[in-house]
């Protein structure tokens, strides 16, 4: 089983808990027999990227490469996948910086606290 399927199919077991209000699923393994429980929380860890790796690909991949900012310019903070954003930069790249930010997989909400330079 690749990685993307493998993804799918804890999105699909993470739904099915959802929709049934279970806490815990059972694993069996390819003959049907029960291997273990899994916890609907510990599905939905897998599938949730890391506030960390996040805030990474903010930094370098946008303000960084994209929007060639100094380092320390604008500030990331990001928890459960709201993403804050303090500093400074010019005023007409706002909306372009937070654009970028709002297609990023995982991010949920961004707080813009910029001000224009």
């Amino acid at each position: 089983m690749s990685c993307t399927d493998l993804r799918g199919a804890l999105a699909e077991a993470a739904r099915i808990a959802a929709r049934s209000r279970l806490k815990r699923m059972p694993v069996t393994d390819q003959h049907g027999r029960l291997v273990g429980v899994v916890r609907r929380t510990a599905l939905l860890h897998v599938l949730v990227r890391d506030d960390g790796k996040i805030r990474e690909e903010i930094e370098t991949r946008i303000i960084t490469r994209e929007f060639h900012l100094p380092k320390g310019a604008v500030d990331v903070t990001v928890h459960d996948g709201v993403v804050d954003l303090t500093g400074r930069m010019d005023r007409a790249g706002i909306p372009g910086l937070l654009e970028e930010v709002r297609e990023i997989e995982d991010v949920t909400e961004i707080r813009d606290h910029l001000r224009a330079a």
